[in-house]
């Protein structure tokens, strides 16, 4: 197909498929309507695939050029973006990234250096915000928020769904206390952080306590996972912010049940149409890392007799 179809003919198809009409199409490209027609009948030979239905002088696409034509739509988009890329004055320039503790530590790291890497002509800077937070600071380009803001003139869009469930270093625990229900975590010490989740966490569990053994309490989400991993305690923690611990065995899930959170991880950012390059290729790495990490499965198991 690279050798055989040029890339003027896909063109001419793409934008026939789009409008289904050869007039329209034909002076969107410039070209006849007698030359347009004649690319789309030579693409239909080379593929030997009809692509659109034509009866009583209207044009429909076939089921297969429905296919064909987003097969074609993404490799021309894929194609522009490229072009883009390669232009350091459209890369060059700094991107600011409105953030909070727990992402900028747990998962940006791995889209940051990746980013950085391909793209070394962007200048990055973090700015912090905090959990909930819903003024955001006027000054930046793209912010990953914890819990919805107000961000009156911005795009805003839910990126992922929190879910969270106990997790502790191996180290941590001990084989006369095993850790088969609920109630068996409040054996050893339990790691807050200043949403109390733990509370939430027994009270679905119908249990009232929720203090452990002993009890250390942080003000923010990676610091209880820090000390965690450090063998301090359990902690309830959202499967992306450990996805990369459990793979790697530094952290291990206590149970398969877990919590979903009211709050779901959103990113502001500009309207499409007016983002820069920078922040279009951020954004593309960004939910490019969260598709690897199975986010858009959803947990591996809810809680009994929750929908969400």
């Amino acid at each position: 197909m690279q050798r055989r179809t040029p890339l003027n003919t896909l063109r001419a198809f793409e934008a026939v498929g789009r409008h289904c009409h050869v007039r329209r199409a034909a002076e969107e490209l410039h070209l006849t309507h007698a030359a347009l027609s004649r690319q789309v009948r030579i693409l239909e030979e080379q593929l030997d695939v009809q692509l659109f239905d034509r009866e009583k002088n209207r044009m429909q696409l076939t089921p297969a050029g429905r296919r064909f034509l987003s097969v074609v739509q993404h490799a021309l988009h894929t194609l522009e973006e490229g072009v883009l890329h390669l232009d350091p004055k459209s890369l060059a320039g700094e991107l600011v990234v409105a953030v909070t503790p727990t992402i900028s530590v747990n998962w940006l790291p791995a889209i940051i250096g990746v980013y950085v890497g391909r793209y070394p002509e962007v200048d990055l800077r973090f700015v912090t915000i905090e959990p909930h937070q819903s003024k955001l600071p006027r000054q930046f380009d793209l912010a990953l928020c914890l819990g919805q803001p107000d961000a009156p003139g911005r795009e805003v869009q839910k990126l992922y769904q929190e879910y969270y469930f106990p997790v502790a270093s191996p180290a941590l625990l001990a084989a006369d206390r095993p850790i088969n229900k609920p109630q068996d975590l409040l054996q050893y010490p339990l790691l807050h952080e200043r949403f109390q989740h733990w509370e939430d966490w027994f009270a679905i569990h119908g249990i009232n306590e929720s203090r452990g053994r002993s009890n250390i309490r942080f003000d923010y989400g990676f610091q209880s996972i820090e000390a965690a991993r450090a063998g301090l305690g359990i902690v309830l923690a959202d499967q992306l912010e450990v996805a990369a611990d459990l793979r790697r065995g530094s952290l291990v899930r206590l149970l398969d049940q877990v919590m979903p959170v009211d709050a779901g991880i959103y990113l502001v950012s500009e309207h499409e149409d007016t983002q820069t390059i920078r922040a279009r290729l951020f954004v593309a790495e960004l939910k490019r890392h969260l598709q690897q990490l199975g986010s858009a499965d959803g947990p591996v198991a809810t809680l009994p007799g929750r929908d969400d």
